[in-house]
């Protein structure tokens, strides 16, 4: 999973997007303007801190609100080793989830319940304690009313009910609880997804046409991503539909070769790069625990020129990015977590023995070859004979 880790909290690891630097700084320099307009006797340097506090403050609205997600899927016996904190929340690359409609439910809603709830506690304390007669107590509430707003803003916002926002996973959820099919939870999101994204179009052109040009692109751009993420569940729908019951046993590689992370780069990155290659990547092992995984993208990451003084295991994609398989997996999820990382191939464990690689070709192979059986096997329309 890609981020930044930056602490631990209850075993979680929390990773972020460096991008956050640049969202922080710029909710700092929004409340600088609203503090310097509601109390401009306040010293500068006073206006800053308290800037940077609402800024941080964001950051760490949006931490609680994908740790509600995690916790919550703890306690539904859902494994969550890292989290990746995300802007407004929504799916991300370690987006928890169950395969009980009803455990994947209370996971969807727990993030926005947090917000919400946090920020209606923050917005009372904050208008409470604005009603104090002082110029330092009203900044103070003015701050935590805003922080409140905002959290109200992170939950209203994946409320919307279009996946990957989590008013997304809860109608996927509904209709899964409802009808017992995953598949028509999927079909659900995907509709009121693509009505959201419609919704918001319509409202932008509206905004187009009253003048209002800024905030209309920026609704036209929000409604056209919904739209193409209700286009990527059907895709995921067509790409179910041909895998069938196929499992990451059956597409995976077996018994693949492994190398040691002292190896230097050079040793085998031309295998890897080939396009007749048999393989895409191989997972690096100090003999008894799988350490990482090199592939095609860490190799073309690298020089040419660098490969014989770079080591395996300094190119290696590590975990938490790098995550084992079960071959009983089903292979739709398989691929799921293998496009969430970013890879070329995962490792396939079973009972802590490495015994394949799950590659984005084994996969391909496997499918087609799954098509192409049951088209065989069907039985075909003849034609009525003469009389």
């Amino acid at each position: 999973m890609r981020g930044l880790p930056i602490a631990r909290i209850v075993g979680i690891e929390i990773r972020v997007q460096l991008g956050w630097v640049f969202v922080v700084a710029m909710v700092a320099a929004l409340a600088v303007i609203q503090v310097n307009g509601t109390v401009p006797s306040l010293a500068m340097g006073v206006q800053w801190i308290l800037g940077g506090v609402v800024g941080i403050a964001f950051f760490a609205s949006a931490l609680l609100h994908d740790l509600g997600h995690a916790v919550v899927a703890r306690r539904r016996g859902v494994v969550v080793e890292s989290i990746l904190v995300s802007f407004f929340g929504g799916a991300t690359p370690a987006d928890p989830s169950s395969t009980i409609a009803r455990d994947d439910l209370a996971i969807a809603a727990s993030g926005p319940l947090v917000s919400t709830i946090l920020g209606l506690t923050l917005g009372t304390i904050g208008l409470g304690i604005g009603t104090l007669e002082t110029d330092l107590a009203y900044v103070i509430g003015q701050i935590l009313a805003v922080v409140g707003a905002l959290n109200l803003l992170i939950g209203l916002v994946n409320l919307i009910p279009a996946y990957p926002l989590d008013g997304g996973r809860i109608i996927r959820a509904l209709a899964w609880w409802r009808t017992g099919s995953l598949a028509r939870g999927w079909r659900a999101a995907a509709t009121s997804g693509r009505l959201a994204g419609l919704v918001l179009v319509a409202v932008a052109v509206g905004l187009f046409l009253t003048g209002d040009a800024a905030n209309g692109a920026m609704l036209a751009l929000s409604g056209w991503f919904l739209i193409l993420a209700s286009r990527s569940i059907r895709e995921r729908q067509s790409l179910d539909s041909l895998a069938g019951t196929l499992t990451v046993g059956d597409a995976m590689e077996r018994n693949p070769m492994t190398v040691g992370p002292n190896l230097t780069v050079d040793t085998l990155a031309s295998q890897l790069v080939a396009r007749d290659t048999a393989t895409t990547a191989v997972p690096v092992s100090d003999g008894t625990t799988i350490l990482g995984i090199l592939g095609v993208r860490e190799v073309k990451r690298l020089r040419r020129g660098a490969w014989p003084t770079t080591r395996v295991g300094e190119a290696m994609a590590k975990p938490p990015r790098m995550v084992t398989l079960e071959p009983d997996l089903l292979l739709v999820t398989g691929l799921e977590r293998l496009q969430r990382a970013g890879l070329d191939g995962l490792p396939v464990v079973e009972d802590g023995a490495l015994i394949g690689v799950l590659t984005r070709r084994s996969a391909g192979d496997a499918v087609r070859e799954h098509a192409d059986a049951a088209t065989a096997a069907a039985p075909t329309a003849q034609s009525p004979g003469p009389d």
